[in-house]
């Protein structure tokens, strides 16, 4: 697996060093407040590292359309003053795709964009962790499908700082093929910053 993940990253660099005068690279760093419907816990709680490459085209002067390979840590946690308090972490490759609009002219670049498209994520590792030790999380659906929206602040030609949401499609867990354990939804929240070369 980690081995298709290496082919990816090199694609990335070959289309942006065929295609340098098309398409933008950068990188992107942020967190994610995530949680679980279905776990009985309410909230934001459990944050994890959001971190990857980008590419992006444009396709008007105000549209273009992005991709992005990214390492995604998701799941649940509990609140600290509970009496057993346990946390979900589940860890995903993601790859969006994405239209974006732009707006707000200022200074020859447009400052505000507004970002929605669909992901496509792999789990690549789980982990539940209680005040008795580790352990995994059964019957997970290992591919995910999510929509995502949210705006992008530029605050110069190369930075800009995304609050983005994301809501997942299918099923984590489907009672179907797991009818004695509870039904899974997972959805985040992202806060990043993104820098384009």
């Amino acid at each position: 697996m980690i081995k298709k993940y290496v082919i990816c990253l090199l694609l990335f660099f070959g289309i942006l060093g065929l295609q340098a005068q098309s398409f933008r690279g950068g990188i992107v760093f942020g967190a994610n407040a995530s949680q679980i419907n279905g776990d009985f816990i309410a909230g934001f709680n459990k944050v994890g590292l959001h971190l990857g490459l980008k590419v992006e085209r444009d396709v008007t002067e105000r549209i273009s359309w992005s991709t992005e390979l990214l390492y995604s840590e998701r799941g649940s946690r509990t609140k600290t003053q509970d009496i057993d308090p346990f946390t979900i972490s589940i860890n995903y490759v993601e790859i969006p795709l994405l239209i974006s609009f732009k707006d707000w002219l200022k200074d020859d670049f447009y400052k505000m964009r507004f970002e929605a498209g669909v992901s496509a994520g792999r789990i690549i590792g789980n982990k539940v962790k209680t005040v008795n030790g580790n352990t995994t999380v059964e019957g997970l659906n290992e591919t995910d499908f999510s929509f995502t929206v949210g705006p992008t602040i530029y605050t110069n030609p190369n930075l800009g700082f995304t609050l983005r949401y994301t809501h997942s499609i299918n099923l984590l867990r489907s009672q179907k093929n797991n009818p004695n354990l509870t039904r899974y939804r997972g959805y985040f929240l992202t806060l990043r910053a993104t820098y384009m070369i």
